[in-house]
């Protein structure tokens, strides 16, 4: 799916006030259908789909980042001509407000100098020369075409568990493995944050399940114990509604993909400006296609994790509030990896001027 068409997705976001559901959220989500439908058809005259590998992320029109960034607008124009104040819900205001965009408009506004970079040196080559870095430079490109043919091949194989502590090492050590001095303390935060919710709330729901099926024991209990307005308090706070797990759920898909974002952008500067030692160009491609995927797995099980909770919490709704909130996190959620995948093909140029400068070097006497 095109960026341009993932970003008119986001909007139409979800409102999270009532109605949830019946014939409001039917006509709404047929309106936003019709929509993207005749944007889509738009997009698609405009470019041959058949040419989609043969061109690179710089040859797009129109940047990710800049679609998102008219996304978040319409949003905030269409809340602000609502007359209830009631909370809403959007994936790329969130998103922005996590700094995402600003890390992606980086790494755009990065990738295009380093490509322009690459284009001018090759310009003052010829001969064997010429030749020998166009080899070079082409063998880069082929791993990063070959991880991008591998996400659209295997998009429904994504979404291996890993937990949190395992990702959070993995992570560290893809990252010594480039040779940059780069930690991903932030985004293991973010994750952290994203499963200690989500698994205080399946723990709270086992809990109310065994209570439901001890009713009479609960009441001899609560009867033989001191009242302790406090401790109810607490109780209450645990227990979440469907709409409160909806918002974590979008809350932390915008924060942790703005956070991989964040590192992948990091990661370029210090590939251009500070390496702790050399390493071979087409050797930390092949480490980020792990860290992207790493990254995409990630985000992959933490989406399925949220449906998950909202099928537990919302087993008593009807299926028209329930599933609409189901198909949203699914859908940010493949939106999400999508993001990281494309922020991952904005490293081609970088590391691809990365390889110019080191042989360079090595060609200095």
């Amino acid at each position: 799916m095109q960026p341009q068409i993932r970003a008119l997705q986001k909007a139409h976001p979800l409102p999270l006030h009532q109605p949830l559901g019946g014939k409001s959220v039917l006509t709404g989500g047929l309106d936003a259908l019709e929509f993207i439908g005749k944007k889509t058809m738009n997009v698609l005259a405009e470019s041959d789909p058949g040419f989609k590998r043969t061109k690179t992320l710089m040859e797009r029109t129109v940047s990710l980042s800049q679609m998102l960034r008219e996304a978040k607008e319409k949003e905030k124009q269409r809340l602000a001509q609502q007359l209830t104040m009631e909370r809403t819900v959007h994936y790329g205001m969130l998103f922005d407000e996590y700094q995402g965009l600003s890390h992606l408009e980086a790494l755009e506004i990065l990738s295009n100098e380093s490509e322009s970079k690459v284009q001018s040196f090759l310009a003052s080559l010829d001969g064997e020369k010429l030749e020998l870095l166009k080899n070079d430079l082409i063998s880069i490109k082929d791993i990063f075409a070959a991880k991008e043919l591998e996400n659209e091949e295997n998009q429904e194989e994504q979404g291996l568990e890993e937990k949190g502590e395992e990702f959070a090492r993995m992570l560290t050590e893809l990252l010594f493995e480039l040779h940059v001095a780069a930690t991903p303390d932030k985004l293991n935060k973010a994750m952290k944050r994203a499963h200690d919710w989500v698994e205080e709330d399946q723990t709270v729901v086992s809990v109310d399940v065994a209570k439901v099926s001890e009713e009479e024991t609960k009441k001899e209990e609560q009867e033989e114990k001191s009242q302790d307005p406090q401790e109810d308090k607490k109780e209450e706070k645990k227990t979440k509604t469907i709409e409160e797990v909806y918002m974590l759920s979008i809350e932390s898909l915008a924060e942790v993909t703005a956070r991989c974002i964040e590192q992948l952008h990091k990661v370029a500067e210090l590939i251009l400006h500070g390496q702790e030692e050399e390493k071979p160009a087409q050797d930390q491609a092949k480490v980020l296609i792990k860290l992207t995927t790493a990254m995409c797995n990630e985000v992959a099980s933490l989406s399925k994790k949220f449906t998950n909770s909202l099928t537990t919490v919302g087993s008593n709704k009807k299926a028209e509030v329930l599933n609409p909130m189901i198909s949203s996190v699914l859908l940010e959620g493949c939106n999400s990896t999508t993001y990281i995948q494309d922020a991952f093909q904005l490293l081609l140029p970088v590391l691809q001027v990365s390889h110019i400068q080191t042989s360079c070097l090595k060609a200095q006497p």
